[in-house]
């Protein structure tokens, strides 16, 4: 039977995890553009002091010649983690952004049949389709504020191209939209249903929409990789006299084998938590 005294928690982020996310953000952009802060921080590039303190406290940046901030070797490893962890929410999450739960039916069923873009994105925001990106990932046990975020990455939400992105880096409205998000999502409890006198918990519907999304993605990633491929948050802009470490690839769909993901005995390595740990 359902929880009637279920209680859904609210999602939420702590400073130090916007500052994990903000520095990660901001040190894609300092190898891969490659991009160079000056130490005496200028107009709207003072909102980023903070992050870039962080940063250097935790040696993924270092100060070249007293005056600028640039990458370090540990840094460039950080973000190769970090990548190849955005690169499976990017090949692996998308599939379960529209899902029909009356008719268990994909939008990703039909990806192949639509040529125009748009059209592409009116069917897959078909009322009937649901998102469950934030179930599917609470199900896997992984933090959705980290889904998120890697969501608002890929749109360019964060708009390092606008006026003002600094700030939002860290204290913009945006981290509010964020947690907007995950809090009014379709979570794993309101997947469950009553079929006839029988309660199916949410967490089996979740594991069932799982364990078929996986086998489309499987379907998918071998008519044709290319079309289903991500690409790096940042690409060029820079000059690369500026490099001072090398760029981070954005990893293809054949780094990986998603089919061991929807293994409950392979689960654990799906989503491992080392992009950010202390070395």
């Amino acid at each position: 039977m359902p929880d009637d005294a279920y209680v859904d928690e609210l999602w939420t982020t702590s400073d130090e995890q916007k500052l994990r996310f903000a520095g990660i953000f901001l040190l894609e952009f300092m190898i891969n553009r490659p991009h160079v802060f000056q130490v005496w921080l200028e107009r709207d590039d003072a909102d980023l002091e903070p992050i870039l303190e962080w940063l250097l406290v935790k040696e993924w940046i270092l100060i070249r010649d007293g005056k600028d901030y640039v990458p370090a070797e540990e840094g460039r490893d950080v973000l190769k983690r970090f990548m190849e962890r955005y690169a499976r929410f990017v090949y692996f999450f998308d599939v379960f952004s529209g899902v029909d739960l009356g008719n268990g039916e994909f939008a990703f069923e039909r990806y192949f049949e639509f040529l125009d873009e748009q059209e592409w994105r009116d069917y897959l925001h078909d009322e009937r389709f649901e998102d469950v990106r934030i179930a599917i990932a609470e199900h896997l046990g992984i933090n959705a504020v980290e889904i998120v975020f890697m969501s608002f990455i890929r749109e360019d939400r964060f708009g390092r191209d606008a006026g003002g992105w600094q700030f939002d880096l860290l204290l913009g409205s945006v981290w509010d939209e964020i947690l907007g998000v995950c809090n009014n999502a379709i979570d794993v409890h309101e997947l469950g249903y009553q079929d006839g006198d029988r309660w199916i918990d949410g967490s089996e519907v979740a594991e069932d929409i799982l364990q078929q999304g996986g086998t489309l993605l499987g379907k998918l990633l071998a008519r044709a990789e290319n079309e289903l491929k991500g690409s790096s948050p940042t690409s060029g802009g820079g000059d690369d006299a500026d490099r001072v470490v090398a760029p981070v690839e954005f990893p293809p769909a054949s780094d990986f084998h998603f089919a061991n993901y929807i293994a409950p005995s392979k689960r654990d390595r799906f989503w491992e938590d080392n992009w950010d740990s202390d070395r």
